[in-house]
C-alpha cells in the first residue's frame, strides 16, 4: 500500500492542497506581480517537505514549519 500527502497546513496557517491552486502570492515576480501556480505534489524529503508547483518552481519548508499533513492510503 502506498501512500501519498494531499494537504499540508504550515504554522502560519497558509494551506497546500494537492491539485489546487497555490495560495495568492505564493510566487510573484521583483514587480509584485502574483504568479498564479497549482500545486502538483507534496513530498517528504526527510527533515524537510517539498512542494512541487506547475511552471518548474518548488518550495521548501522545515519540519518546524509545519502544522498539519493530510495523507492519503492509495491500495
Amino acid at each position: 500500500m502506498s501512500s501519498q500527502i494531499t494537504e499540508l497546513l504550515l504554522t502560519d496557517g497558509t494551506t497546500y492542497r494537492r491539485g489546487e491552486h497555490a495560495p495568492h502570492r505564493t510566487i510573484s515576480t521583483a514587480h509584485q506581480a502574483d504568479i498564479p501556480v497549482i500545486v502538483r505534489s507534496i513530498e517528504d524529503a526527510g527533515s524537510r517537505i517539498e512542494v512541487q508547483l506547475n511552471k518548474g518552481y518548488s518550495l521548501q519548508f522545515p519540519a518546524s514549519r509545519i502544522a498539519r499533513l493530510v495523507v492519503q492510503n492509495n491500495a
